[in-house]
């Protein structure tokens, strides 16, 4: 009897042991299983052939070479604009961020080297203080004194973020449908959002809408629309004409209101395009 007691409490301390043992393995398993998710959360820099971000665009100018200290004794002036998040982020896949840290603000400038930098650069000065949506590609960590921020990204792209409420009501909703149209290519369909008498003949007519940018070599993609005032609108686009020719457009688009509708009067090349 004191033996089969002895057993039985052996096979008791053995399953709980077991118990034990086994707890451990799932929890080591937990952890293994929780931790490809932690870095899933976070942007792998090896996999991202191009990142977008929102947030506040802010100029600055940093103290560069010798000292990196303070441009008012000596340090070189180093104009930058950096990107300010609304949720902080973490990064993975590059040598010089953490995983483990997270951060609000990205280093960015124009990327391309191209007539588009002009246009970026101009479109920088122009947006410091807005809510802003960049596109990008080949982001790194922060790794010398030129750099501000954890991350830097070269920009192929900057517009102003949109509120898809802020045209409720407006001339902007004819304004953006318009554009949608020559997207498209569909000249008939964009007339529709013309004053009658440009409709049957000029560059607004359907016939032309539908030649010029039916035949793009990529479809023209509209960039933001901007209230300049009631009825008045500034317009970025852009396009790749056959050639190619690629066209970072912009124009100044006026309404009027027709029959108690708002229609386009008159649009106005400013970039030539």
């Amino acid at each position: 009897m004191a033996a089969a007691t002895r057993c039985k409490a052996g096979s008791i301390v053995r399953s709980r042991r077991r118990a034990g043992w086994l707890a451990a393995l799932a929890l080591i398993g937990l952890t293994f299983c929780l931790a490809p998710e932690a870095n899933a959360a976070c942007i792998d820099l090896k996999q991202a052939n191009k990142l977008s971000f929102e947030g506040i665009l802010n100029y600055r100018i940093f103290a560069g070479p010798p000292n990196y200290e303070d441009v008012r004794k000596g340090d070189a002036p180093e104009p930058t604009y950096i990107l300010t998040l609304t949720e902080p982020i973490c990064a993975s896949g590059d040598e010089f961020v953490d995983p483990g840290d997270k951060f609000h603000q990205v280093q960015i400038f124009p990327g391309s080297s191209d007539k588009a930098t002009q246009a970026l650069s101009r479109d920088l000065r122009r947006l410091v203080g807005k809510r802003v949506v960049v596109d990008g590609a080949s982001p790194f960590g922060a790794h010398t004194g030129h750099h501000h921020a954890p991350l830097v990204l070269p920009i192929t792209r900057i517009s102003v973020a949109s509120d898809p409420t802020e045209s409720y009501g407006t001339a902007m909703t004819t304004v953006q449908a318009f554009y949608t149209a020559l997207g498209a290519g569909n000249g008939e369909e964009a007339v529709k959002f013309v004053i009658p008498k440009k409709r049957s003949s000029g560059p607004l007519s359907a016939t032309a809408i539908s030649k010029f940018y039916g035949s793009l070599a990529d479809p023209l993609t509209l960039v933001d629309v901007v209230t300049i005032r009631s009825g008045k609108y500034r317009v970025r686009y852009r396009y790749v004409a056959p050639g190619p020719r690629r066209c970072d457009g912009e124009s100044i688009v006026r309404t009027i209101k027709v029959g108690g509708s708002n229609l386009i009067e008159s649009i106005k090349a400013v970039s030539g395009c």
